[in-house]
């Protein structure tokens, strides 16, 4: 069964979360918050029966006003791209399973490096010219091409990684693409699902190239209207969407930065929804009326990076995972809204969660204060930095308290969530010891969490931890390869159980703090949300009334 923020406590939160950690802008109060209306500005019903009509305003982490699936600095950014644009797949988070989109159908070789795409005939981008494979090539292209012109300078091309595997992209003729791998991935069409596989016109491309991101057209329910860095993006609904137009007129995504606004404000209806309700208002909204706290499953790992390179010894890094106190974390960083992390990196709400991995992430400050002082470590200093904002400080503080209990000497530094990311991948960094994180997942699958943590390369493996300097360290590459070409069932579920077991009983760099969610609150007249898909950042609002 998922577990979920209606099948446990809850109460508070003292700062909203941003979730990536990446660069926001200036808050906004309410105020600018009055000018983008929450509920509904009329009530017509659609020939469904349905309420019709209105706009609708989310709350999000803040804008760039840049619409664009090759760059990021906001959630709240990519939530628009989900919005404008809709890609070959598509995952609803209802289920886990990828979906056709835009390609009506495809094929995959016998040998599983290719795939070929049947493309859907008749669908119409918003600045009106027709959806072809020249589209595909243009979009995925620039994905997979760090010197492609029409990438914004800062391109983060979250296909990068896909990219290094593709052998081939091409079309044979206006309704088919084929992509062929140099090596076997089964990911692939969940990954194509992602903000990444986002389909781009070229027509808009050529017009705009760099500027893209200002100037967006897609196939999605919401064509863009305006965005100002720092406030908002403006969304109309889009007559000719494939799947009907959205029964909302207008989507606005409005940055709101102040805890007690984005309640205040959805308690008075001036915000429609969010999922960056703090957690400590949910116990007091969801007594409220005037809005309904959902059903969130627990899809992202709260975590604690531990950098090999600093803290070399791995029994001193075992004793620091050993000592951490994560029902204190759960209670008092997350109030309740969380879980704790019985089956170590992968969550409950994905395929391959496994209880028997609880072990990895249980307190024994007598073991820990063991191995402190066989090392040799007792008085020993470390650093632990966190981001200043949503849980991260009260975690840092509870893990700094745990590991003074052991011996440790800890000094804590709180970094600005703008640039927190920057010194997390900066392996020169004074406070790199330890890191406090977390891991969103934009794709709900195993890959997309101990398949990105436990890789020796990239940020985790690589610049935060150090890992891919550790002796073995290369063999995980190949041992999450395997596991992700594997199908969902028990042999899968057993691959990625060794995988984290050994990843975690040989290394320790990264000790699990507890999973929770990004607790999805709306307006109490708002309907047809995809819970499940905000609940990890991602926007699907083609059903969403008011």
């Amino acid at each position: 069964m998922t577990d979920s923020l209606a099948t446990r406590s809850f109460s508070r939160r003292s700062i909203l979360r941003g979730g990536a950690l990446l660069g926001m802008g200036a808050g906004f109060g309410l105020t600018g918050l009055l000018s983008a209306c929450g509920v509904a500005a009329d009530d017509d019903a659609d020939a469904n029966g349905g309420r019709s009509g209105g706009t609708l305003t989310l709350a999000v982490d803040g804008t760039s006003a840049v619409i664009d699936p090759a760059f990021y600095t906001t959630l709240g950014d990519w939530m628009a791209v989900d919005c404008v644009m809709r890609g070959l797949t598509f995952i609803s988070f209802d289920s886990n399973d990828p979906q056709a989109d835009l390609a009506e159908s495809w094929t995959i070789s016998d040998d599983k490096l290719t795939y070929t795409f049947k493309l859907r005939s008749g669908v119409k981008f918003h600045d009106g010219t027709d959806f072809t494979s020249a589209d595909v090539l243009a979009s995925l292209g620039r994905q997979f091409d760090e010197n492609d012109k029409t990438l914004p300078d800062g391109a983060s091309r979250p296909l990068n990684s896909l990219g290094k595997n593709v052998a081939s992209l091409t079309a044979p003729d206006a309704a088919t693409v084929v992509l062929t791998l140099k090596s076997p991935d089964a990911t692939v069409l969940a990954r194509l699902s992602d903000i990444g596989g986002r389909i781009i016109s070229k027509a808009a491309l050529d017009k705009y190239g760099k500027d893209i991101g200002k100037n967006p057209v897609g196939t999605g329910p919401f064509k863009f209207s305006a965005a100002t860095s720092g406030q908002s993006v403006t969304l109309e609904a889009f007559d000719g969407f494939r799947l009907g137009r959205p029964p909302i007129d207008r989507l606005v995504l409005q940055q709101v930065q102040d805890p007690s606004t984005i309640v205040s404000s959805l308690i008075s209806g001036d915000i429609g929804g969010t999922q960056f309700a703090p957690y400590s208002a949910l116990e007091q909204l969801r007594k409220n009326d005037a809005v309904t706290v959902h059903d969130t499953p627990y899809s992202f790992d709260a975590i604690m990076l531990i950098d090999a390179r600093r803290i070399k010894e791995l029994d001193v890094r075992k004793a620091i995972n050993l000592a951490v106190d994560r029902n204190a974390i759960l209670q008092q960083a997350f109030f309740g809204a969380g879980a704790l992390p019985v089956g170590y990196t992968i969550p409950p709400s994905q395929p391959c969660h496994d209880p028997s991995l609880a072990d990895l992430s249980t307190q024994n400050l007598d073991e820990a204060k063991r191995l402190i002082q066989a090392a040799g470590a007792t008085g020993r200093t470390v650093h632990l930095m966190a981001a200043s904002d949503s849980w991260h400080p009260k975690a840092a503080q509870i893990v700094a308290q745990n590991l003074t209990d052991i011996g440790l000497k800890v000094v804590t530094e709180s970094v600005d969530p703008a640039s927190y990311f920057g010194r997390i991948a900066d392996a020169g960094d004074a406070s790199h010891d330890l890191m406090i994180w977390e891991r969103n997942s934009y794709v709900p699958d195993p890959d997309n969490m101990i398949g990105s943590m436990g890789l020796p390369t990239g940020v985790y493996g690589d610049f935060a931890t150090g890992f891919g300097t550790l002796d073995g360290s290369a063999d995980y590459a190949t041992l999450l390869t395997e596991a992700k070409n594997l199908p969902n069932g028990d042999e899968r579920t057993a691959k990625y159980t060794e995988i984290q077991r050994s990843y975690a009983e040989k290394y320790m760099v990264l000790s699990m703090l507890a999973y929770s969610c990004n607790p999805v609150v709306t307006g109490s007249k708002v309907e047809g949300v995809n819970v499940p898909a905000l609940g990890s950042h991602r926007c699907f609002m083609e059903k969403a009334s008011v």
